[in-house]
């Protein structure tokens, strides 16, 4: 049990504070791992690279406009109105 002070041979008595339940709980957990030893750094699994894989094109609604490059319109027939 603890003491609340203290007697040093001069015969003053000097106050001591009470060890709060923090204080004991934290001397405890130094202490075991005190006894631990220490380990050496964490081995760990080389990670796989994963092999890009095809996407299907979005179909429906949420598509996307399809676009003609600049070089397409190049080849088009112009449509000139005359004879069909």
């Amino acid at each position: 049990m603890n003491k609340r002070s203290r007697t040093i041979q001069t015969g003053l008595e000097i106050d001591v504070k009470p060890e709060t339940d923090q204080e004991i709980l934290n001397r405890l957990a130094e202490a075991e791992v005190a006894k631990r030893k220490p380990r050496g750094p964490v081995q760990r699994p080389q990670q796989r690279r994963s092999v890009p894989r095809y996407v299907q094109p979005i179909r429906g609604l949420l598509a996307p406009e399809p676009r003609s490059s600049p070089f397409m319109g190049l080849l088009a027939i112009p449509d000139t109105g005359g004879k069909s």
